[in-house]
């Protein structure tokens, strides 16, 4: 919307709040028990899964063309179980994407405003970027294609160089168009050292929890596919800064320096992802236990106890108006789900796997599935509910190279749903001890599935070939 427009549109809301003519009701929603879909539902979403799909030119729908993340997700997770048309479709989407990603700078764009991915609006938001270079990296693992692995580093790059504070924190975007008024299609033809003849894109400089929880998450998906630590510690920098500069009493996290309206579920599921992802990627279990405390406190703040599901804000006194029933985010909720199931696969917290029931009880909500056509997160979050992650453990001691090597080669096993454990005898019991494993004179990495394990391994490039066995016979069985 043009600013003057916007404005008068505020300046009525806050002068009258009240619900007018134009305030659609909010969807009854009557929660539903269980954590799976009924028949229905899961085959409604599935099929609007299929019909948005482009065969043409990739990716979920046909007007504005970026990747849908939970749709590339589920194409991701089961053409990692030999489905072929998954698979097509997962390559043919990252493939047309790149042409969103900056060749000069890095970094990818907001979207396509043509459905041949070739008319890219320039703005660089970080959700994209986190999101791109998660599941590029993921890709490349999973495919072995190089194209993969080299865009996620483009994206890497770009993250570091134009978007990091000194702080080590992570600024929260990049505008499109350059502050002398140049046309952005102008401006990004131009190669890396004609654009420094120009007065470039500014950069939003504030400093979000939130977005900084999505730079952590893709930076250590990067990190796990290659092994290289630049990436591992900036994203500990990243986490460091937030719990020192924006963390709430009660295990929470706040947006910004002022919070006005928060705290924000948005936040908080950011950071909690960050810090699973942090404890999967180095096995340091306080990153664990950050995870779990910033689940107790969404669930403490945002959880709808009548309706199921978790509010996107906590309720305020003040809210008034169309503001007095806060709203939920269905992805919101998809990906705290998912958070919590894995989460407790991990810490084996009782009060986590409540929280994921809460959340699909209005999730698998009739009002929920019928709703739109992008909802194959929650066929995504059902599928992983209802089955134990890809469970790889190494055990021996933190200082041996040995046990070190092994964990490497766990954590370049392409899964985007797993479990990665390394136990080191002299920590204590694992936080979730719900597999005994033998006492070797020598570092071992185990594959599990359904809790029990396969033969120890002992060599590296081993390791996913013992996952894959454990795999096949799991299913077999």
């Amino acid at each position: 919307m043009p600013p003057v427009n916007m404005l008068s549109m505020l300046k009525a809301i806050v002068d009258d709040p009240s619900p007018g003519p134009s305030v659609l009701p909010t969807p009854e929603v009557e929660p539903v028990s269980g954590a799976t879909l009924s028949a229905s539902a899961r085959e409604r979403i599935l099929a609007n899964y299929d019909a948005v799909y482009d065969d043409n030119h990739g990716g979920w729908g046909t007007v504005h063309k970026f990747i849908h993340e939970h749709s590339l997700d589920l194409a991701l997770d089961r053409a990692r179980r030999d489905d072929g048309r998954s698979a097509r479709r997962a390559r043919q989407t990252l493939d047309a994407a790149m042409a969103l990603i900056d060749p000069a700078w890095g970094g990818v764009y907001q979207y396509s405003d043509q459905a041949d991915w070739g008319s890219p609006h320039y703005e660089k938001l970080m959700s994209f970027q986190a999101q791109y270079l998660r599941q590029y990296s993921e890709a490349w693992q999973m495919f072995g294609d190089d194209a993969y692995l080299a865009a996620a580093r483009k994206i890497a790059h770009y993250l570091v160089t134009f978007l990091r504070d000194e702080s080590g924190a992570f600024y929260a975007s990049q505008r499109a168009d350059p502050a002398s008024g140049m046309d952005g299609d102008a401006f990004y033809a131009l190669d890396a050292d004609a654009r420094r003849t120009q007065p470039v894109p500014p950069v939003d400089r504030r400093l979000f929890a939130r977005e900084n929880g999505w730079a952590i998450v893709g930076l250590l998906a990067l990190h796990d596919a290659t092994g290289e630590r630049l990436w591992l510690e900036r994203a500990r920098d990243a986490a460091r800064w937030v719990m020192k500069n924006r963390r709430l009493e009660g295990g929470g996290f706040s947006h910004g320096e002022a919070d006005r309206g928060g705290p924000f579920l948005g936040d908080n599921l950011a950071m909690g992802r960050a810090f699973l992802a942090l404890h999967a990627s180095t096995a340091e279990r306080h990153w664990l236990d950050e995870a779990v405390s910033v689940l107790r406190f969404i669930d403490r703040r945002f959880r709808d106890g009548d309706r199921g599901g978790f509010f996107t804000s906590a309720r305020s006194a003040a809210d008034v108006g169309v503001f007095a029933t806060p709203s939920k985010q269905v992805e919101e909720n998809i990906d705290l789900a998912r958070l919590a199931n894995l989460t407790a696969h991990y810490a084996g917290d009782e009060v986590l796997r409540d929280i994921v029931l809460h959340a699909m009880s209005y999730l698998g909500a009739d009002a929920v599935t019928g709703m739109r056509r992008f909802l194959a997160g929650i066929v995504l979050a059902e599928r992983e509910i209802t089955r134990d992650p890809v469970h790889i453990a190494i055990v021996g001691g933190k200082n041996d190279p040995q046990a070190a090597a092994l964990f490497a080669a766990a954590k370049r096993y392409p899964a985007g749903y797993r479990r990665l454990e390394w136990w080191d005898r002299d920590e204590g019991p694992l936080p979730n001890p719900d597999i005994a494993y033998p006492d070797l004179e020598r570092a071992a990495a185990f594959a599990c599935a359904d809790r029990t394990c396969s033969l120890p391994v002992f060599v590296p490039d081993d390791v996913s070939a013992a996952v894959e066995r454990t795999l096949r016979v799991g299913e077999s069985s």
